[in-house]
Formats: structure tokens, C-alpha cells, sequence
């Protein structure tokens, strides 16, 4: 009787196994790199791998939650869109070498372009948190606030207890967090905004408190609107460790920008399409749309004259906008790439163009961080130091842990966001980021680029020798799975 149950679930498992593959081929038609992966999983640990699907293979289950959101991005997007492109080509002051990824990302991404912005950039989060408390003790009006990670330390509750306060004495304040990012973060810490009147809403909780069937589906976006008038963006979330507090990540760096200007009313309409969609009750929206005055502020022309689009991208999505955004800034390179990432794994279209613009006699320089935050992460990222190498990219190992995501291209232009330079960040992760179109700017982070430098190793085909077996056994097998988490 036993061995009868052992042989019809083994037969159970291997038929819902057969069906997902088939499902992967004929209706979702993945790519066969993430077939042949998830094949081999299912046929190795058939039971576990099958569950691991359910957690990991299929995109995120969205509730779909029209509002007047929607409206704006369908229509009057669109039409700003075609506004723009039909004024492209006689704007004089927008820079030539910059036309070709604007339009691109104008007609791909549907990412409006705004004419004047201020920027103030942070590479140390001291320096970024104590601007943005002082920002949300000014705030008069409205906070609106999604982070990835918020920690229940010290520097979690400085930022809570300060929206409270602003909640208290009347400020609308309305906090999203990822319940994946957050997952050890007591919900205790956020009681005190919540007991002064701010809404705090977690970005798909975890159900049953082990997880959910979007589980692998974060939001990775860090985003701050304050007053409607003043916004944040970048890679630094809230805790600790970001202020090289945690000896295992010292020194910490990273990139984040404080913007003004029409770059800040994009990244209110992406708050609120965000919190739209993890709401229960979306009644509050009502209030929103009966005051877009109060949200959308009108955009002051006193003003730099800084041209950016904000490109966002996520598992809803039917394209990856993220990625192709980023082959198509590369693609226009004409001297120079310098990229700062914590984690360096791309998929083949990505690495070929980086290899392309290298053997084309373009400056590629990758900097990643020698502390791993994630070992089989890390260990994924060194497995292309060689192939990167043999391409003629120079490779550094930035001694601490760099968490700073930027691209500079031609020391003209830049990206700074949330968005690693790997398959999570382009496929499966709610992602943004801003592209500058000003070489101030570029320049600012190119000098920040080479300070690091003097924090850098070098690597060269001595490091490749230097691997143990061991190390290159794990690197080949976690390189495979990484095209599915």
C-alpha cells in the first residue's frame, strides 16, 4: 500500500511538472534559457522544484484596480508623448547625442520629458537623511513616502517618529514599505504614524506569514514626495547599515538624488500608481482626484534647465523597459561607459552590447563591491569577471560595499535609480530611474566615480587563477539559477 501511494504521487508530481514545462512552452513561451533552468530543477528535486515555480516561475497575481490614474497615464500621457516627439527635432537646446535615447524612451517607454529640474546629488547617506528629515519637518501639506527597505533601528524610527510628528499637526502622510524588503522589520515600528493619522500600507504582505504567490515580486522603488514640490530618489534605503553603522558593511556607498522641478510631479503620479495598487479600499484616491492641485504642483521655470526622464519598469509590464532602456543608453555611447552596481548579473543582450562598445575601443569600466551582502549573488557576479576581462572591460572591486547604481555614459549623461544591473532588476522587481540629460550632472558623478577608484582593486587574470575549484563549482551552478530569481 505504500509503496502504491509513494509510486502515484511520484506520478502525480512528475504530470503537474510535464504540464507547467508545457505551459512555459505553448502559452507563456519563455525563453528557453528559463525553460531549460526550470526543466531542470523539476527533474532533479521534482517536488521542490514544482513548489519553487509556484514561488518564483510565474508573474505576480495583480488585482486589477481601475482609478483615474489609469486615465492619466493612457491618455494624457499619451499625448504629452506625441506632443513632444512632434517638437523634438526643433528643441535647439537639447544636445544632439542626447535626441536618439530621448526618443526612444519617449515612443518605448512613454517617459515624458521634463525640461527643468534641480538636482542635488548624496553619495553618503548621512548626508541624504539629514536633508530629507529636514525636508519632512518643512513639509506644510502632503508626505507621501515608499521605501524598499525601512529597519526597525535607529535610523527607522528617527524617519517614522519624524512623519508623526508631520501627521500630527495635520500633514497628510501616507507611507508604503515592501513587506519583502521590510520582512524583518516589527510592524510595532510603525505604529506611532499610524496612531497620529498616517496611512501605512505594506507593498504585497506575505500571507499566512510565510509568504504569497507574488512573494518574488518586490518593489524595489524608493521614492519621497514632499508637498508635491520636492522628491527623492535613488538607491539608499532607511536603516542603519546605510550609514556604515554595520561593521560587516563599512564603508557603505551608494547614489541618491533630491530633485525640483517636472521630474517631481512623474514621481507623484508612480507613488500613487503604486500605493493604488496595494490598497485595500481606494477611497482615498477620491480625495487625490478631486485636488490634483494639490498633489500636482505646477513646475516653476526659476528652475536649472536639466532635461530627465523617468523610466519605470516592473513584472506588471508587458515589455522590460528597464532593460532595453539600458542597451539603448550603451548603444549610444561614443567614449566612455563607467557602471557602479552591487550586483553585475546581466543577461546575454546586456553583456553582448557591453562587450560590443568595449571591442569598439569604448572606456568600459565596471565597479562592483568585494563584501557580498548575498553569497550566491556575489558569487553569480564574479562567475563573468573573466568573460568581462577577455572583452577589454576593466573590473574593480570597490573595498567596502558599493550599493550606488548609476551609469555615466560619455561623462554627458547619466542614470541613477533603484536598478542593479541584473535579471531581478529587469525582470522581475519594480524598478526606476531617472536618465539626465546633462553633463554638470555627469560630470559630478564621474569625479565621484574616481575617488572610489582609489577605494578599488583592480582586477586582472591573476584573480581568475587565484579561484578555487570549489569557488568556480559554485559560480557555474548559481549562474544558472540566477535567470530565475
Amino acid at each position: 500500500m505504500i509503496a502504491w501511494m509513494i509510486a502515484l504521487s511520484l506520478m502525480v508530481i512528475q504530470v503537474l511538472n510535464l504540464c507547467t514545462i508545457l505551459v512555459m512552452i505553448f502559452r507563456r513561451r519563455d525563453e528557453p534559457i528559463y525553460i531549460i533552468a526550470w526543466t531542470m530543477i523539476m527533474t532533479f528535486i521534482p517536488f521542490i522544484g514544482f513548489l519553487l515555480y509556484l514561488l518564483f516561475g510565474h508573474g505576480p497575481i495583480i488585482k486589477e484596480k481601475r482609478t483615474f490614474l489609469d486615465a492619466i497615464e493612457e491618455h494624457y500621457y499619451q499625448q504629452a508623448v506625441d506632443s513632444q516627439l512632434e517638437m523634438m527635432d526643433s528643441v535647439s537646446t537639447i544636445p544632439s547625442s542626447y535626441m536618439s535615447l530621448i526618443k526612444f524612451n519617449l515612443t518605448y517607454n512613454r517617459s515624458i520629458l521634463t525640461r527643468h529640474n534641480t538636482l542635488e546629488y548624496f553619495s553618503d547617506a548621512n548626508d541624504k537623511y539629514e536633508r530629507l528629515l529636514s525636508d519632512i519637518e518643512q513639509a506644510q501639506d502632503t508626505i507621501n513616502v515608499l521605501y524598499f527597505i525601512i529597519r526597525g533601528d535607529e535610523s527607522g524610527k528617527a524617519l517614522i517618529k519624524t512623519l508623526a510628528k508631520k501627521a500630527r499637526e495635520g500633514v497628510k502622510v501616507r507611507l508604503v514599505y515592501d513587506d519583502g524588503g521590510s520582512f524583518m522589520t516589527p510592524s510595532s515600528v510603525f505604529k506611532p504614524l499610524k496612531e497620529a493619522g498616517g496611512t501605512v500600507v505594506k507593498h504585497y504582505p506575505a500571507k499566512f506569514k510565510i509568504f504569497t504567490l507574488n512573494w518574488n515580486y518586490r518593489n524595489h522603488r524608493k521614492i519621497v514626495v514632499i508637498d508635491g514640490t520636492i522628491a527623492y530618489l535613488g538607491g539608499m534605503n532607511i536603516g542603519d547599515e546605510y550609514l556604515s553603522k554595520n561593521p560587516k558593511f563599512t564603508p557603505w556607498r551608494d547614489a541618491h538624488l533630491r530633485v525640483k522641478g517636472g521630474i517631481v510631479q512623474l514621481l507623484q503620479l508612480r507613488f500613487f500608481k503604486d500605493y493604488a495598487a496595494v490598497i485595500e479600499d481606494i477611497s482615498d484616491l477620491n480625495e487625490v482626484e478631486s485636488n490634483i492641485e494639490r498633489y500636482f504642483r505646477s513646475v516653476s521655470l526659476d528652475e536649472d534647465e536639466t532635461f530627465m526622464q523617468l523610466v519605470c519598469d516592473g513584472p506588471d509590464q508587458k515589455t522590460d523597459h528597464m532593460r532595453a532602456a539600458y542597451i539603448k543608453l550603451i548603444m549610444t555611447a561614443k567614449k566612455s561607459i563607467w557602471i557602479q552596481s552591487p550586483y553585475f548579473i546581466p543577461d546575454s543582450e546586456f553583456l553582448h552590447v557591453l562587450k560590443i562598445a568595449a571591442h569598439s575601443g569604448i572606456d568600459v569600466k565596471i565597479m562592483i563591491p568585494v563584501i557580498p551582502d548575498n553569497h550566491f549573488v556575489h558569487r553569480t557576479t564574479t562567475s563573468y569577471i573573466k568573460e568581462l576581462l577577455e572583452a577589454g572591460i576593466e573590473v574593480y572591486f570597490y573595498e567596502g560595499f558599493l550599493h550606488s547604481k548609476i551609469i555615466i555614459i560619455d561623462q554627458e549623461m547619466a542614470t541613477v535609480g533603484s536598478v542593479n544591473m541584473d535579471v531581478r532588476s529587469f525582470s522581475i522587481n519594480f524598478e526606476l530611474a531617472a536618465f539626465i540629460y546633462n553633463d554638470t550632472m555627469a560630470k559630478q558623478l564621474v569625479e565621484q566615480f574616481k575617488l572610489d577608484q582609489k577605494d578599488c582593486r583592480r582586477l586582472d587574470f591573476e584573480y581568475e587563477k587565484s579561484k578555487s575549484w570549489f569557488m568556480k563549482a559554485e559560480e557555474s551552478v548559481y549562474r544558472l539559477l540566477s535567470m530565475l530569481m
